[in-house]
């Protein structure tokens, strides 16, 4: 009777998560289409491309709609359940509600598998795509890779920073340098309001640089070339986190890590990035610890607003912590995943034994 049961309600569950994701993805895609329609009468763009862009955004869409509607599935098919008097039933006849809650998170952990399949790989593909696309029908090139406050520890030459980096549209091995001083081992202080960064060459050229050795004595050269080794070009180094996928997340992390750039906000992203496909799990759990003691559906739907509600309050929190420099990139990407775990187990442990 127990895998019968089982097997039922996953199929309650997952027509309900289906739907859900679908009903979701729609409201997302409202407001998108508001701003796609303004641009399609502002720049004359063919619909043809506005269908497109919608289509590219659909990885977005699902970042949120894939964990949110995992909890809205849960609690309704329990929901529904508890109103046509079927988990009272299936309780007397001995089937504990513990031998439902793991099926149930089995399911949680199917919903996290599409979740980092998608905030991995297919979201940041389709945002690189999608602003390709944008910036086409506008007849607009897309913004200039910028990095900001940039600093490089290398080994046996000494600290390169740069107040400003800015990609070369018309050269992807250059970039341009504002605000440049570079700190060499043996105690020379080179510094230069201008320069640029040749990435096939290996070398930061310097304009008017000025020089002040180990003496103290200084020097002014109209150009200075130094050797920059390190293992990223500029493409990769100056790439927004956000359109890397979770491999190049990775790769970039740990290059920044080597040549002592700053990788706290790689750190985020790639934590982040994982930990969101793990808030479907935490949701199902949570749910599934609430939906098997609902007495009816409107009771479904009241806790799926208010866990939605406490997630995104705690993920907003936590994000905006780690931009104060409170939190630490690892514990701001999980601190909301962790404090629903924890919440959800208790949960169970209390109303499923």
């Amino acid at each position: 009777m127990w895998p019968k049961l089982a097997s039922y309600l996953l199929r309650e569950i997952s027509g309900l998560y289906i739907v859900g994701v679908a009903a979701f993805c729609l409201l997302l895609s409202i407001d998108l289409l508001s701003v796609l329609a303004r641009q399609l009468i502002d720049y004359n763009a063919p619909v043809v491309s506005v269908a497109k862009l919608l289509i590219l955004k659909f990885p977005w869409f699902l970042h949120l709609s894939l964990p949110t509607a995992a909890v809205f599935a849960v609690l309704l098919a329990t929901g529904r359940l508890a109103k046509d008097s079927e988990l009272k039933a299936s309780y007397a006849l001995g089937v504990k509600p513990l031998r439902l809650f793991f099926p149930i998170l089995v399911f949680g952990l199917f919903a996290t598998g599409l979740g980092l399949v998608n905030n991995g790989y297919l979201e940041p593909n389709a945002e690189k795509a999608f602003y390709k696309e944008f910036y086409n029908f506008r007849q607009e090139r897309p913004p200039v890779e910028i990095q900001e406050d940039a600093a490089y520890a290398i080994d046996g030459e000494g600290v390169f920073y740069a107040g400003r980096m800015r990609a070369d549209q018309n050269d992807l091995q250059r970039a341009d340098l504002q605000g440049v001083l570079i700190m060499r081992d043996d105690g020379v202080r080179i510094s230069a309001s201008m320069g640029e960064w040749v990435s096939a060459e290996k070398i930061w050229r310097l304009y008017d640089a000025r020089i002040i050795d180990n003496e103290g004595i200084r020097t002014t050269v109209e150009e200075y070339v130094t050797a920059f080794d390190i293992d990223s070009d500029i493409q990769a180094s100056l790439a927004n986190e956000e359109n890397l996928d979770l491999t190049g997340l990775w790769t970039r992390w740990r290059e920044a890590v080597a040549a002592g750039e700053n990788s706290r906000d790689l750190a985020f992203e790639f934590h982040r990035k994982v930990a969101d496909a793990f808030s479907a799990f935490v949701f199902v759990l949570a749910a599934a610890a609430l939906g098997l003691h609902l007495k009816g559906r409107s009771m479904g739907f009241a806790w799926t607003i208010v866990l939605i509600v406490i997630f995104y309050f705690l993920w907003t929190l936590s994000g905006d912590m780690f931009e104060q420099q409170v939190l630490s990139a690892s514990v701001a990407a999980w601190a909301t995943i962790v404090i629903v775990a924890i919440i959800g187990s208790a949960l169970a442990w209390i109303r499923l034994r």
